[in-house]
C-alpha cells in the first residue's frame, strides 16, 4: 500500500472529480428488485492476520417477524473485493452495499492507513455523499456486533445526533473527502467505543495526517475542536471555576455561535479567532449565587478565561502531532503565492502564532433562574 503523501499525489484533480461524479450519480445500470437483494447498512474492516477483515451488517425480512432479524456476516481477504465476494457466498440473497450508511474501520487499520477502502468503496455509484465514516477503539467487528440487540441504523443515529446536537463535527463522507484530498487540512472522524457498562458511545474524535490516524481527541477536546472549526457551534461540556478558596464544576451548554478566522503578520503566520459563543450554564456550585449580579459577571470572566486556556492548548497539541484539522495551513495557502504543502508542515506549521479573541454571552434560562 502505497504511503498517504504519494496517494495524495498519485489520486489527483482528476480522480476527486471523477469521485464526485461518482457519490452524485442517481443513475444505476441494472434496477433491481429489493425483495431478491440483501442491502447492508453498515460495513466494518479490520486488520486482520492475513489481510484484512470484513463485516457487514444487514436487517432480514425474510423472517415472519415484522422488525426482521439483524445479521452479520464476516469474511477474510487480503482486498475488499475479496472480502465482499466471501461476504456475498454466505447471503441467501445477493450483497448490494450501494445503500450503506456507515463505514467503520478498527483503530489498528485506521492507524496504518484507510485509503484504500474509501477509495474502493466509494467507487460503487449508488453510495451516497452522506454516508458517515468512524474509527471503532478495538475492533470495528466487534464494535458492529455490540449493537445487535438495537440494530445497525441506532450507531448511525448515535453519530448524527452527537454532530447536530453535541459535540461533534459533521462526519459525511463528502466532508471528510474534501479535507483528505485539499491541501492544507486533515480529516477528522468520529471514535467510537463500548463504555464499562458494555453500551456504545461517541468517545471523541480520531485526527488524520494523510490517510493515518495520529491523535484522538476525547470529549471535551471535540468540543473545543468544533469551536474552533466554527460550524455547528452545538454542544455541552464542562469546566472547573475557582473563586478565593472554593472550587467547582460548571455545565456549559453552547447554543449559538460564530468564529472568524483572520491571517494576518508580514510572513502570514498568525491566526486570530474572533470567537462569539452564546449559552447557558445549566450547573454549578452551590456556593455561587447567580442572583447576584457580580456572581454572573465572574462566571462569564471565569468561563472566558479556562474556555481560551483549553482552546490554546489544543492547539499547541496540533501543532505537537503535526496534524491540522482545522485547515490552518488552507487559510495561509488562500494568503501566499508560493505556498507549498510539504515545506509547511515541515518548517512552517510550528511557528505559527495564534490569538484567540473570545466572548461568551450566558443566556438565563429555567423557571429556577
Amino acid at each position: 500500500m502505497m504511503n498517504g503523501r504519494k496517494q495524495k499525489e498519485f489520486l489527483g484533480p482528476g480522480f476527486i472529480l471523477s469521485l464526485l461524479f461518482l457519490l452524485t450519480s442517481c443513475s444505476y445500470p441494472h434496477q433491481k428488485i429489493i425483495d431478491d437483494i440483501q442491502i447492508p447498512t453498515v460495513l466494518g474492516f479490520d486488520k486482520g492476520e492475513e489481510g484484512f477483515t470484513g463485516t457487514v451488517s444487514y436487517i432480514d425480512f425474510t423472517e415472519e417477524e415484522n422488525d426482521g432479524n439483524e445479521v452479520f456476516l464476516e469474511a477474510d481477504g487480503k482486498n475488499a473485493e475479496t472480502i465482499l465476494q466471501k461476504i456475498d457466498a454466505q447471503s441467501s440473497k445477493p450483497i448490494e452495499i450501494g445503500k450503506l450508511n456507515l463505514l467503520v474501520f478498527g483503530s489498528e487499520l485506521a492507524s496504518e492507513g484507510i485509503s484504500y477502502f474509501t477509495s474502493t468503496i466509494c467507487r460503487d455509484p449508488l453510495i451516497g455523499s452522506n454516508m458517515f465514516l468512524a474509527v471503532a477503539e478495538g475492533k470495528a467487528g466487534e464494535l458492529l456486533k455490540n449493537g445487535q440487540k438495537i440494530n445497525s441504523n441506532y450507531i448511525y443515529n448515535l453519530i448524527e445526533h452527537n454532530s447536530k446536537d453535541q459535540n461533534l463535527p459533521k462526519p459525511a463522507l463528502q466532508s471528510f473527502l474534501f479535507d483528505y484530498y485539499g491541501e492544507g487540512r486533515d480529516g477528522t472522524l468520529p471514535y467510537l467505543k463500548i463504555n464499562q457498562k458494555n453500551k456504545m458511545e461517541v468517545n471523541g474524535l480520531a485526527i488524520f495526517k494523510n490517510d493515518q490516524v495520529k491523535l484522538f481527541l476525547d470529549r471535551k477536546e471535540a468540543f473545543l475542536y468544533k469551536i474552533l472549526k466554527g460550524r455547528y457551534l452545538k454542544g455541552q461540556t464542562e469546566f472547573e471555576i475557582q473563586k478565593d478558596d472554593q472550587k467547582g464544576v460548571a455545565v456549559f451548554t453552547l447554543l449559538h455561535g460564530e468564529n472568524k478566522k483572520i491571517v494576518s503578520g508580514k510572513s502570514e503566520n498568525k491566526v486570530k479567532f474572533n470567537i462569539e459563543l452564546q449559552g447557558m450554564v445549566k450547573d454549578y456550585p452551590e456556593w455561587l449565587d447567580l442572583s447576584e449580579a457580580k456572581n454572573n459577571i465572574f462566571l462569564k470572566n471565569e468561563m472566558e478565561k479556562r474556555v481560551k486556556e483549553d482552546l490554546e492548548n489544543l492547539l499547541f497539541k496540533f501543532k505537537d502531532y503535526n496534524v491540522d484539522p482545522l485547515g490552518i495551513g488552507d487559510l495561509v495557502r488562500a494568503h501566499s503565492r508560493n505556498w507549498d504543502e510539504e515545506e509547511f508542515y515541515q518548517n512552517a506549521y510550528d511557528n505559527v502564532t495564534y490569538e484567540i479573541d473570545l466572548n461568551i454571552e450566558l443566556l438565563r434560562a429555567g423557571i429556577g433562574e
